[in-house]
């Protein structure tokens, strides 16, 4: 199985080198570990005017128990996003093409759980397309649309079992393709079954805090 998911990885880094400057690829298969509500789009939220650096509290509802979190919003205008993130629950590293927030519980050279952000000069339905099509070779992938309160209408790309197999694999991701009027933003949720429930309600609303902005 292993060198199944590294012959996908690689056809997918081949399929995205020519996407300009294209997201690093996600590993392993495109999963989330349960269903994600359907509701109606929503109307794109304005993001709150926040500064660079700036921290505060807020509260989120994990397994249905509310939790206080600290947020810290940061811009990344090399990338073209901003967004919140619980700086006392992931690691912030900047590498060169992309931004990866690590969950402080895991090995920063190895990591698990983490949130992966990176960019491309292509088009949101040419990168969607890339990546559907190099895990579909291993993996049941779907392919929808989802609204996030302020990036608006995404391309999202998950699978809910290895191909073929009826299970899930043992490391699950789940992507984001959003457009931009310089191409898209692609993040990926990645995420270890054991720990998907809670790491990916988490990213869920990390992600219902990213905009897009201009490069």
């Amino acid at each position: 199985m292993n060198k199944k998911i590294l012959t996908a990885s690689l056809s997918l880094a081949l399929l995205l080198s020519g996407c300009g400057k294209a997201s690093p690829v996600p590993t392993q298969a495109v999963q989330t570990a349960a269903p994600v509500e359907t509701q109606a789009p929503a109307p794109v939220q304005p993001a709150p005017q926040r500064q660079d650096g700036e921290r505060f509290e807020t509260t989120i509802v994990i397994e249905g128990m509310e939790e206080k979190v600290q947020y810290e919003h940061i811009r990344d205008e090399a990338l073209g996003f901003e967004m919140d993130y619980d700086y006392e629950s992931f690691n912030r590293v900047r590498d060169a093409d992309r931004e990866r927030f690590i969950s402080i519980y895991d090995d920063a050279g190895n990591p698990e759980n983490y949130l992966e952000i990176s960019a491309s000069t292509d088009d949101a339905e040419t990168v969607a397309a890339a990546i559907s099509a190099a895990f579909a070779e291993e993996y049941e992938v779907r392919q929808d649309s989802f609204e996030l309160e302020r990036a608006g209408s995404c391309i999202r790309i998950h699978g809910d079992e290895v191909k073929g197999g009826g299970y899930m694999p043992d490391k699950l991701q789940l992507v984001y393709v959003i457009p931009a009027p310089d191409g898209c933003r692609i993040a990926v949720e990645h995420y270890a079954i054991a720990e998907s429930e809670g790491f990916g309600r988490r990213f869920s609303y990390l992600m219902h805090t990213f905009s897009v902005l201009p490069r």
